[in-house]
Formats: structure tokens, sequence, C-alpha cells
């Protein structure tokens, strides 16, 4: 009886070890059995005696199996958790070897005639498949953080829907240490499920904020790539790709300034999205206690002006910093006009 196999050979994990499909099944039935010969390795599997040799002496030399000294030998097999990870460690000092020529690489293409007007500030990337796989190797590769801004229409791929990015890439860099803060446009959290997904990510670790409008859309990883998305409305339309330079500094920059003006989101206890968009009306008391900061009163008159203890104004002074999220009341006036004018200060005034 052949010993049957329930994944297909894409989805085994042990592939990467170079554990063959045949040599991972032959491994389990040993498991299974704890001991057998190559006859019964052959019964089992279909195989002839001459292959189920030939692949049991590859799991002994690969040390997921030894043998007994009797005749007919028995093979049995290492317990997987010591063979395996044995493999894996093996592999991993292989790749850090791999890992440490790219300093010799580098220095080697370096050296190469043109290699200056070789390397490309900005290069233009048409291919969406490129451009999938450019986003994966950025997420492989940061260090320290990971920053988006998302806003529709919507184009299919992952670089246009952090909700769905693959999971497993964010927890391995995570576990790195890798920071994700994302900004997303007001308008993206009317999309049927954008909310569910926001606070799916904001429960993974990931830092979400809303602005009333994002000019365009943009990955940025540690401020040495970045992918930007040329023509919203054509989604086959080709991107950007900006590597370190004074333009990958300034869109630096713009996210953070960015980041600063936007609100952080927030959701109820039931799951509901409480505060994705600002510019949201403010509380009676601010709206009593901003107007009265703007004009230059000082803490005493503002008191009086409201019948209010010192104590009590100071309180209600810092819970609307905290409430926008700003340190000063310099930051505080500036958030609370921008709340009051979301498309822009100034813009509601009549030419003339």
């Amino acid at each position: 009886m052949a010993i049957p196999t329930s994944e297909s050979d894409s989805d085994r994990p042990l592939d990467v070890l170079g554990i063959g499909a045949d040599e991972e099944r032959v491994y389990c039935m040993l498991l299974a059995r704890g001991a057998a010969t190559v006859e019964d390795v052959a019964r089992e599997s279909g195989l002839s005696p001459r292959a189920s040799q030939r692949l049991l002496d590859t799991l002994e030399g690969k040390g997921l199996a030894t043998h007994s000294p009797e005749r007919p030998r028995r093979y049995i097999p290492a317990p997987p958790e010591f063979a395996v990870e044995a493999m894996v460690n093996r592999r991993q000092a292989r790749l850090e070897r791999a890992r440490a020529a790219i300093t010799a690489l580098r220095k080697h293409a370096a050296r190469a005639p043109g290699a200056s007007e070789r390397e490309q500030i900005v290069e233009l990337i048409t291919s969406r498949e490129a451009e999938s796989q450019i986003f994966e190797q950025m997420q492989h590769v940061a260090q320290r953080e990971m920053l988006t801004l998302v806003r529709p229409p919507l184009r299919i791929s992952r670089l246009d829907i952090p909700f769905a990015k693959d999971q497993h890439h964010q927890l391995e860099a995570r576990r790195r240490g890798v920071r994700y803060r994302s900004i997303i446009d007001a308008e993206y959290l009317s999309l049927p499920g954008a909310g569910t997904h926001a606070r799916e990510d904001v429960r993974a670790g990931e830092e979400i904020r809303v602005f009333p409008a994002l000019p365009f859309k943009l990955v940025l990883a540690d401020r040495r790539i970045a992918l930007i998305p040329l023509n919203l409305q054509q989604p086959d339309s080709p991107s950007l790709l900006v590597r370190s330079s004074a333009l990958l500094d300034a869109l630096h920059v713009l996210f953070e300034s960015l980041w600063e003006r936007s609100t952080p989101i927030a959701f109820t206890r039931s799951g509901e999205l409480k505060n994705g968009r600002p510019g949201s009306r403010l509380s009676r008391e601010a709206a009593d206690l901003i107007p009265l900061l703007a004009s230059g009163l000082n803490d005493k008159a503002i008191a009086h002006e409201l019948s209010l203890s010192p104590s009590t104004l100071n309180r209600r002074i810092a819970g609307l910093m905290k409430g926008l999220d700003t340190r000063s009341r310099f930051q505080l006036g500036w958030r609370a006009a921008l709340n009051a004018f979301p498309r822009g200060i100034g813009r509601t005034r009549k030419p003339g």
C-alpha cells in the first residue's frame, strides 16, 4: 500500500530544508512505526526495495534516521524536535554566510565602470507582479518601521489594501521590532469591511490614524525605499520606486507631518468605529474654551469668564490636549483650527 500524503508538494514546510516528498513520507512512516526494515518500507510505500533503500540511506545521511547493527537492518527515526531543528540551524548558518557576502558583492559592484550612473534614485515599476514582489521584500528587509498612506480608489494590490496585507510577513517583521504605522483617508473608512479590517490590524499591533483627504498613496520602509502609485484612477498604472535620497527624506517628513495632524482611530467596546473622522464637532466645553485661548486671554481671565477654578481650567486644557493628541498650547490651537477647517484654513473666505 502506498503511503498517503495529506498535503501537496508545494505546501510541504520541510521542502525548504531539501527534504523531498518521498523522503518526508518515509520519515513520517518511520515516526508512526517506531522502526522499519527496507522490506517494511517497500511493502507499505509501494516502492521497490532498491528505491526504499536509497530513501532510507538519504534520511540517514540527513540525520533523520539511524539503523541498528543486526540483520536485516531496522531503521529508527530521529526525534523531529532534534533532527529538524538541527537542519534548520544549519540552513540558517548558511543563510547568514550568504548575507555576509552582501558587503563584498556591493564593493565589486561599486568598482565596476559606470556604477555610479547605474544606481537609480527613482525607478518606474510597470509590472504589477514586480510591485507586489518589491512590497513583500520591503517587509522582509525592514528593521525599524513600515509607513503607509492609504486612500481610495482601490487597486487590486496588497500595496493599496494594508488591511489585507500578508499577516505572516507582518508578524515576522514585528518580531524583529518593526513598527507599523498607517494613515488612512477618511473616505476609505466608508468602504465595506474597512472598519473591521482596521480593528483587526490595531489589535495585531499596527498604529492607525485617519486624515480627512490624503494626496496620494505611499509605502515607505526604514527611510530606505518607497513605492508610490502614480495614477490613482488607473489600476494598471505604474508605480514609482524611490531609494535613499533627499526626495525620500522629504516623503518621510511629509508622512510625519500628516501623522501629527491625523486623528488616532478608536473603537467602542462593541468594536464599532468611534472616532474615525478628524474634523468631528468639538465638545461644548472645548467650543467654549478654544475661542478664549485663541483670543490671548491669560488663565486667570479665562477661568473667570467660564466661572471655573484654576485647577479645573488646567484639567480641561489638559484633557483637550490629550483628546486632540497635542503636546503644547500652540499645537492645540493649530489642531483645533484644522478640525474647524479640515480642507485648509482660510479656504472658506470669499475673495475680495
